[in-house]
């Protein structure tokens, strides 16, 4: 009788044990999946896979006008692919004169951070999309003539400038862009590719707030070169496992440090 006393105490401080254990790594378990699963990587493409004279295979026509967006080899470096956006000359290539926009991602897309090499022809206006809902209904990042001028604008039955900026650039040069959306406020920076100023150090080329378009997708606007685009929830998401490719690619200074 005593042994089988001493049996069940035994079993019953176990048990509590255990349950002081599951109390304890339960949680911990939980809040390590919410931290995995709270941040994401929504999109990446450096057009590695596809082939050049092809469509960009991971995009889709926004709006479809009279040019096409086709994989090239870069100017800079012929080993590495990136995206001519249109296959006509600067002036011929805007929407509004019958250009085509490409656009990725989801119609529910609101708040991200975008980051993408960028590189212009000539000396015109071009630049990226976001919050893309149709050729009518999309905010505008563009560069200005001159290599200075850099603004925000709206698509809306005609269009409607958002916010002026200004940041020095020249064509034929690639450099880093980055796109913060949170809410109705945007916020754009730009610096040279081989600048290893982290962006939170960069100050901002365009700052802009306006509620019309909540949400949308993300493209390019007229003529322009594209590669390396990352977008996630935060800058910290904007990351890669490594994968055997031309471009490592695990963060965004692996891929700097590459060129």
């Amino acid at each position: 009788m005593l042994f089988r006393y001493l049996s069940l105490f035994q079993c019953t401080q176990v048990f509590q044990k255990a349950k002081l254990a599951l109390r304890i790594v339960v949680p911990l378990l939980c809040f390590g999946i919410t931290m995995q699963t709270s941040a994401v990587l929504l999109f990446h493409d450096d057009f590695e896979k596809d082939k050049i004279g092809s469509e960009p295979s991971k995009w889709e026509v926004g709006h479809d006008g009279s040019t096409t967006a086709k994989v090239v080899a870069d100017p800079k470096k012929a080993s590495n692919k990136v995206l001519l956006t249109t296959d006509k000359a600067s002036n011929a290539s805007r929407h509004d004169v019958g250009g085509s926009i490409y656009v990725f991602g989801d119609a529910g897309w609101d708040d991200y951070v975008a980051e993408w090499d960028m590189m212009f022809p000539d000396d015109f206006y071009m630049g990226v999309v976001f919050r893309f809902q149709d050729g009518e209904k999309f905010y505008l990042s563009d560069r200005r003539q001159g290599g200075r001028d850099y603004h925000f604008y709206k698509r809306q039955g005609g269009w409607a400038q958002v916010k002026a900026g200004m940041v020095e650039n020249k064509p034929e040069i690639w450099y880093r862009a980055q796109l913060v959306l949170s809410g109705d406020e945007f916020t754009f920076k730009l610096k040279e590719r081989d600048d290893k100023t982290p962006f939170d150090k960069v100050d901002p080329a365009t700052e802009g707030k306006d509620g019309n378009f909540k949400t949308g997708k993300f493209g390019h606007y007229g003529l322009v070169y594209l590669d390396n685009i990352f977008v996630g929830d935060a800058v910290e998401d904007l990351v890669l496992p490594v994968e055997p490719q031309d471009k490592l690619s695990t963060t965004w200074s692996a891929i700097k440090d590459a060129y």
